[in-house]
Parts: C-alpha cells; sequence; structure tokens
C-alpha cells in the first residue's frame, strides 16, 4: 500500500475554521465541505493507517502518545473559535468523496448536535481515594465501630475472633457507603451546574500512575459562562473532602468527546 493515502478526520463545524494558525501534519490540513458543514482532515500515508499497519504500530507506546498529542492539539487549535464535534483518533475514510456520503446523510443529526454544543466545552471530573486513609478516617467517625473496639480490649480469645470479624465485616460496608456518599455528593453538586453529565469507566491504578483508587471518571458538559461557577463548585468538594483521604480533580475545558455519540456512529459506517 506505499504512495496510496487515506483521509484523516479530525472534527466537523458548520462554519469554516482558519486553519492558516493550526500546525498540522506535514502534508498539511485542508476542509471537506458538504451540506453546510465543514470537516477539518488531512492526508495520511496507508502504509502507517492502513488496517494492518495501524493494528501493528497501535502495540508501539511511543507511536501512539506521539500520534495521539498530535491530532488532539490539531482538534483543540480548532475549538478555539469554533464549535466543533471532534472525532477520535485514527477516524479514517478512502477518499474525500467517502467523507462528503457520510456528512450528507447525517447532515441534520450534525446541525443538531452542533447546536446543543454551541457555547459548551468538556471538563473530567475524576475522584480518587487512599483506602487505606479512607478507612482509618471511617473507623475514627463510626460509633458502632468504637463500641467494637472497646469490645475486643475484654474480650475472650474465642469472642475476640467473633468480634473480630464482624468489625471486618462492618469496616467494609462503613467504607463502601462512604465512598458511595461521596460520589453521589459529586455527582449531584457538578449536575446541578453543567448541562450534561456522563459517568465513564473507571481506571485501574496502573492506567492512572497514582497509587489509590478512582471511584468517579466523569465527564461534565459546562457552558462557557458557567465556568467560574462550575469550577467553584469543584473546588468547594475538593476542599471538602481534602481531609478525608479523598481527592477531586477537574481538567478542561476540553473537546466534548463525550457528548459526541454521532461521531461513532458516522466514524463506525
Amino acid at each position: 500500500m506505499d504512495g496510496e493515502h487515506l483521509i484523516y478526520l479530525y472534527c466537523v463545524m458548520a462554519r469554516p475554521p482558519d486553519l492558516q494558525s493550526v500546525e498540522g501534519p506535514p502534508g498539511g490540513l485542508y476542509l471537506v465541505h458538504e451540506v453546510g458543514l465543514w470537516a477539518v482532515v488531512s492526508q495520511v500515508e496507508a502504509s502507517q493507517f492502513g488496517p494492518s499497519s495501524l493494528r501493528r504500530n497501535l502495540e508501539d507506546l511511543d507511536w501512539v502518545v506521539a500520534e495521539t498529542t498530535k491530532h488532539e492539539k490539531i482538534v483543540e487549535a480548532v475549538m478555539r473559535d469554533r464549535c466543533v464535534v471532534p472525532f477520535r483518533f485514527a477516524t479514517l475514510f478512502h477518499t474525500d468523496e467517502s467523507l462528503r456520503t457520510r456528512l450528507r446523510t447525517h447532515a441534520q443529526e450534525f446541525m443538531t448536535l452542533l447546536e446543543e454544543l454551541e457555547d459548551k466545552a468538556e471538563w473530567g471530573v475524576k475522584v480518587h481515594c487512599d483506602v487505606e486513609g479512607l478507612r482509618s478516617v471511617v473507623r475514627a467517625q463510626d460509633g458502632s465501630m468504637s463500641h467494637l473496639n472497646e469490645a475486643l480490649r475484654c474480650a475472650s480469645p474465642g469472642k475476640a475472633y467473633f468480634l473480630e470479624k464482624k468489625r471486618g465485616d462492618l469496616a467494609i460496608a462503613a467504607l463502601g457507603d462512604r465512598i458511595d456518599r461521596c460520589v453521589g455528593r459529586v455527582v449531584e453538586t457538578l449536575q446541578t451546574v453543567s448541562f450534561q453529565m456522563r459517568i465513564n469507566k473507571v481506571w485501574f491504578p496502573r492506567a492512572t500512575r497514582i497509587h489509590d483508587s478512582m471511584i468517579l471518571n466523569a465527564a461534565c458538559l459546562v457552558g462557557n459562562d458557567n465556568v467560574r461557577i462550575f469550577v467553584d463548585a469543584a473546588n468547594a468538594l475538593k476542599a471538602h473532602y481534602a481531609d478525608q483521604s479523598v481527592l477531586v480533580e477537574y481538567t478542561g475545558p476540553w473537546p466534548p468527546y463525550n457528548f459526541c455519540d454521532l461521531a461513532r456512529q458516522v466514524a463506525n459506517g
């Protein structure tokens, strides 16, 4: 497939952007226009992005990091002055015309989604807890645990065994309840200052490089004129849980990937 090209799609919008200030790949960026929609695209080598080549390259972490970073920078640069429907890394078409066909097919859906996303951006919210630290907080604050601790001090060995088991069961239940209440409070608070919220799969510690447990991984669609209210609410939650071994983090603004199911539908045909 040497010498062959594929069309790489970054994002779609209802008004043409100025691409002169956007740093693109070596071959440059260009626009594909169809029925009132503009798609930001580039040509990429099939030898790098063809099916078998892409599968191989996706096993190369350095390549993935470099290419996804380029992708994100392009989408974010276009988003600075345009409302966009962002597409995931390596969304590919064989020709400009095959992309135009897809734009025509989904034109009304794109227009509706772009209206919904206008003047909004995505903000990520992640909540981590130090499990051992939170367990200590729960033990210190739970009255039933204190009662059991006192009973254990004067219990016979036989009775102590059953009391210890009961304390362990109570500790697990209390920890789970505390985590549920924490997640519930964060979700309820930030939903009130967001247009939409998506709850995503929780990452494992190895993926996050944080040595504790992620208990919430959410995305919020926030109006640009409501960012200060959102940030203040997130900071208040962060301060509330700071001494409870719970860390509330937020990042943004980002392209609204989590609120563009249409992009996945278009990419998958």
